[in-house]
């Protein structure tokens, strides 16, 4: 079975290649985040995420961010949001400082390329027409040109709280100058179908039009569902989901399950969370590696999933 758009692509300003999967981190829901950074900086191998935000108020120390080959520095807008993502257990009141693009601009301008950098564009709160979005995007980039652009696409009317997919296909050839292409993943529809269709539809676009950019899925970090839009077209995917569960056998279980199951029931609750992050890194550099090993088998069964979960995958694929 072919049916699926998995493959090797390459952020070409920096010269990596794809899937890439990202633990990030944000103060957003982890108050403590940076002492969780200090603890966990030296188990980063290929990527991390941070945002503009977090280093503007302290919540980061930006001289202790470049441990990851690569850093993807985000906006700062999940921060400035009071909204949460679709992994969050449950929305907690949340109350954001103040935000606007001078901070970031300014935030952005003090990261320094002792790794690659991955930027990604400021994304205003209020909608905006996809032309603009794209315009404001590129003079964004401009000020920033030793980084690797990552264009953020976001929904261009109050009225629709999704990504209008027409209007990127129809703007297809203006995505030309970015490197990377960004969407969240809850902005991408309502069900799981909806979002494996788009991706596809956008992936198809692309590839129409001789752009063999990589798709980057912010807020997915769900081993299941990773493997499943890597095979629609996605290659980067980042999210706080390996903070919040433990990826046993690439299944999220809260961390007492975690617990209980590997024998960490006498052990301080900080503990068992800081052993069930540094295992989450292991299980992402798995889940790469297995991506990759299908890439070059075809075989499905090197996916590593279930068999129940993989006739789940195979049904989507069929039926998108």
């Amino acid at each position: 079975m072919k049916n699926h758009q998995g493959k090797i692509r390459y952020i070409e300003k920096i010269g990596k290649r794809t899937p890439i999967l990202i633990p990030s981190f944000s103060s957003k829901g982890f108050p403590h985040v940076k002492d969780l950074h200090n603890y966990l900086k030296h188990k980063l191998t290929e990527a991390s995420l941070v945002s503009t935000y977090d280093l503007y108020y302290g919540n980061l120390e930006i001289d202790q961010i470049y441990e990851s080959d690569i850093l993807f520095v985000d906006s700062g807008g999940y921060e400035r949001n009071r909204e949460h993502d679709v992994s969050d257990i449950y929305g907690t009141l949340y109350f954001p400082n103040e935000w606007n693009v001078s901070l970031y601009e300014e935030q952005a301008s003090k990261l320094k390329t002792i790794t690659d950098i991955v930027l990604i564009n400021y994304d205003y709160q209020e909608p905006l027409p996809m032309e603009v979005q794209l315009n404001r995007a590129r003079v964004n980039f401009e000020k920033f040109p030793d980084f690797a652009s990552d264009f953020l696409c976001k929904p261009t009317s109050n009225e629709e709280s999704l990504i209008n997919v027409n209007d990127v296909v129809q703007n297809v050839n203006l995505l030309a100058p970015f490197d990377i292409l960004g969407f969240t993943e809850k902005e991408l529809g309502h069900s799981i179908l909806e979002r494996v269709n788009n991706i596809y539809r956008i992936r198809k676009a692309l590839t129409d039009a001789g752009l063999d950019k990589p798709i980057h899925i912010f807020g997915c970090l769900d081993p299941l569902s990773v493997a499943l839009f890597f095979l629609c077209g996605a290659d980067i995917f980042d999210g706080l989901s390996w903070l919040r569960f433990s990826f046993k056998n690439g299944i999220p279980v809260y961390m007492n399950h975690y617990s209980i199951s590997n024998g960490y029931w006498n052990k301080h609750e900080n503990e068992v969370k800081v052993l069930g992050f540094s295992e989450n890194l292991c299980e992402l550099s798995k889940l790469k590696y297995r991506l990759e090993k299908f890439l070059r088998s075809s075989d499905w069964d090197d996916i590593g999933v279930s068999e129940h979960d993989l006739k789940q995958l195979m049904v989507i694929l069929e039926v998108r």
